[in-house]
């Protein structure tokens, strides 16, 4: 008897064996991201989102007896490795990080905003505002030089020197 006959697919899991599913797949988690490193969940750019969102939707099917739990694994393990392959690709080619990553958009310079910029990534006065009051805590533009978007979908301020 094979693990996936113990745990395939089941409509009535009891709750002794999802405390167990969820024990192995805890453990299971930990030792591919410490594998491939833990770069996922510090980083917070929609690349790294898309693994969190997906791993945790294969795995949690595995868990409840959605999917069979080796087969849940088993796509786990894909997406992590594939996360991994993208993420070396984008360090060693730029136009594939830009690709995979996206740019950065320049949104205000100079005393100046800019509209083109800010539209494309459907950015408002009002949002760079709040952002400005968040985390630089003023409220004025007079002492930044340039507002950027980054990739992470953070915005960031440069102020003047």
């Amino acid at each position: 008897m094979d693990i996936t006959q113990i745990w395939g697919n089941k409509a009535d899991i009891g709750p002794l064996e999802i405390v167990a599913r969820s024990a192995v797949m805890f453990v299971y988690m930990i030792i591919l991201l410490r594998i491939t490193g833990m770069r996922t969940f510090g980083k917070g750019d929609v690349f790294d989102d898309i693994l969190t969102i997906l791993y945790g939707a294969v795995l949690a099917r595995g868990i409840v007896g959605a999917t069979p739990f080796v087969s849940a694994m088993a796509s786990g393990a894909a997406l992590v490795c594939l996360h991994f392959v993208f993420s070396k690709l984008t360090y060693f080619n730029k136009g594939f990080g830009r690709l995979i990553k996206g740019k950065p958009f320049l949104l205000y310079k100079n005393g100046r905003f800019e509209r083109r910029n800010m539209e494309k990534s459907n950015i408002s006065e009002h949002d760079i505002m709040e952002e400005l009051r968040i985390n630089v805590q003023k409220d004025s533009l007079t002492d930044i030089e340039e507002v950027r978007l980054e990739r992470t979908g953070e915005v960031s301020f440069v102020k003047k020197t």
